[in-house]
């Protein structure tokens, strides 16, 4: 979300395209470097060295996409079994529906991270109250 809120997330997924013009070069390549450096301080100081022989800064996020991308089918089941035994307990309840909130939006993002655009007014309408 941050590269989105700076406008360069073109650099990301290939939109932004290094252009011929040298001027133009210069500044695409200095944006660039910036989302390297984000990419680079954001991952674990191991991870580093992985990523050392790319050059752009979507060469680097198509890496770690391709190695670190997963089904998330495993974490959806566990979360809705989290959801399913989540307790109040000793809980006051703005501590249960805090955490209870929590468990709802991380299942909801897994849920609406593989749905194609098209789909998501029919995923709406089943759901009515998926957005928490």
């Amino acid at each position: 979300m941050f590269v989105k809120g700076k406008g360069m997330w073109g650099h990301i997924d290939g939109s932004s395209t290094a252009p011929t013009d040298n001027a133009a070069l210069t500044a695409w390549e200095t944006k660039d470097a910036q989302v390297i450096s984000w990419i680079l301080g954001s991952i674990e100081p191991q991870l580093v060295n992985n990523l050392r022989s790319f050059s752009t800064a979507k060469a680097m996020w198509d890496y770690l996409k391709k190695i670190y991308n997963q089904d998330n089918a495993a974490k959806r089941f566990q979360l809705e079994l989290d959801i399913a035994n989540y307790k109040q307990g000793d809980m006051s309840i703005q501590d249960y529906y805090s955490g209870f909130l929590n468990l709802w939006a991380e299942h909801s993002a897994i849920l609406h991270s593989k749905v194609p655009t098209e789909s998501l007014p029919a995923i709406h309408a089943v759901y009515p109250r998926l957005h928490v």
